[in-house]
């Protein structure tokens, strides 16, 4: 295992280390600006792309470049330790991988082309087992909608720490994806929801904290997905809601959210053991025809004008204070 050291001053320096490199080196990018379009393919798995001074290392695209690092059809790769700005289309893609290690990057500034992509800040499309971990993604998107991180036709991947601020779109964007982690973020300030799940099952999202997004904290539109010991505070519509079967909301705070904080338009789901306070359009609003919902054990206090309204039918509602 080599590694291979990397100086500003080359409008191809890191591409170059990276021809340079085989699998197992490690590319060291020394403090300084970086004006490129790094593509990593299969021939190059397990590289290591790391910034020797953390966030010192800029890639900036001056928003000519497309985006700053693109891995296809590669496996075990880690960018860990850039910034990266001023791009057109994205920060990190990742197609057709795995076991990629995205750690520790700052990501922002990415504007988006009107009619073309919408703008990333990281995206994995038909990827396995990728780790993303203490990333800081903010305004992604000035002239279309743009999100923090998408997920897209993928399975297994990690989603920790990351902080998600201010897209005009999403915090984080998870499409066709399923048994995906999402662990420990700080999601606040996007002008859609804070994450949007749209057609991915059986997803965990565990210790979350989701504030004043312009729309919902949680919005989801599939099944069997758990959000459990999440902060879920100040939205500007629901706190969470569920509008496919089997989803389960366990032990979170939702509180002063503008309308419900669950609002139900689906069945089967299970709202257990929560903190829903103040929010203004009932504590937990269950919409008609909707039917053998669970409502366990909550604690409500002082949501408006109910703390659960239920227009539905044979739904459960236990032992709630």
């Amino acid at each position: 295992m080599a590694i291979i050291e990397v100086f500003p001053g080359s409008q191809t320096a890191i591409r170059d280390a990276v021809a340079l490199a085989v699998e197992g080196d490690v590319i060291l990018v020394h403090k300084g600006t970086y004006h490129e379009n790094v593509k990593i393919r299969s021939d190059k798995n397990n590289l290591r792309i790391i910034a020797k001074h953390k966030h010192r290392a800029v890639l900036d695209g001056r928003f000519i470049l497309q985006e700053a690092f693109g891995l296809n059809n590669v496996a075990g790769v880690e960018i860990s330790g850039f910034k990266i700005k001023n791009y057109l289309f994205g920060g990190i893609r990742i197609s057709n991988g795995k076991s990629h290690r995205i750690l520790e990057n700052e990501v922002s500034k990415i504007s988006g082309v009107k009619g073309e992509v919408k703008p990333f800040g990281i995206y994995v499309n038909r990827s396995v087992g990728n780790l993303l971990m203490r990333n800081k993604i903010e305004r992604i998107g000035n002239v279309e909608a743009g999100s923090g991180i998408q997920i897209s036709n993928s399975k297994g991947n990690w989603v920790l720490r990351n902080r998600l601020l201010n897209h005009s779109l999403h915090g984080l964007d998870i499409g066709l994806s399923f048994h995906n982690a999402i662990v420990g973020n700080r999601i606040s300030g996007n002008k859609s929801d804070g994450i949007m799940i749209s057609g991915s099952d059986n997803n965990l999202f565990f210790n979350n904290k989701l504030k004043q997004n312009r729309d919902n904290g949680v919005f989801a539109r599939s099944n069997n997905n758990f959000i459990i010991d999440s902060k879920v505070k100040g939205n500007q519509k629901n706190g969470l809601l569920f509008t496919f079967n089997y989803n389960m909301a366990l032990n979170n705070g939702i509180k002063n959210n503008e309308r419900s904080g669950v609002a139900v338009f689906s069945d089967f789901n299970d709202i257990q053991q929560n903190k829903v306070e103040k929010n203004g359009n009932n504590g937990v609003f269950i919409h008609d025809p909707h039917t053998a919902n669970l409502v366990l054990e909550n604690r409500f206090k002082s949501n408006k004008p109910k703390n659960i309204k239920d227009q539905g039918k044979n739904n459960n509602i236990v032992q709630n204070d």
